[in-house]
């Protein structure tokens, strides 16, 4: 029975992602326009920094998640195997980190943007004259 509604659980969780991933906002598409024209060191750079915060970060959120429900699922569904419950509690515990340490560098960078009114989380490099 503990085992169905766990399961079950789960289930509605996984269901439920896509929702909660469309409730984000995206801000990184001016970045990802100005990297269309890879004529110059600023256009490589914002095209590098597009890549970063639309593909490879979101990537690295969604396989902390992946571990972290991994972890819970192996723990709580292997009572009497205690070395598959050691491996879920490691799981469990990475995940929670990881999850913890990438939304914590967010949040830092957020603050730091915020404070010296950079008035965007990305860096961009639009405004650099060259010296000719």
């Amino acid at each position: 029975m503990k085992k169905n509604v766990l399961l079950k659980f789960f289930v509605g969780v996984m269901i439920m992602f896509p929702f909660i991933g469309q409730a984000a906002e995206v801000t990184t598409q001016s970045v990802c326009d100005a990297g269309k024209n890879m004529d110059s060191l600023s256009s490589i750079i914002n095209w590098a920094s597009c890549l970063l915060m639309s593909t490879i970060v979101p990537f690295l959120f969604a396989l902390a998640t992946a571990a972290f429900i991994w972890g819970v699922i192996s723990y709580y569904l292997n009572p009497d195997n205690e070395e598959k419950r050691k491996k879920g509690k490691s799981f469990l515990i990475g995940g929670l980190v990881a999850l913890f340490v990438m939304t914590s560098m967010w949040g830092i960078i957020r603050i730091f943007s915020t404070t010296f009114e950079t008035g965007t989380v990305i860096p961009s490099f639009d405004n650099i004259k060259s010296s000719n």
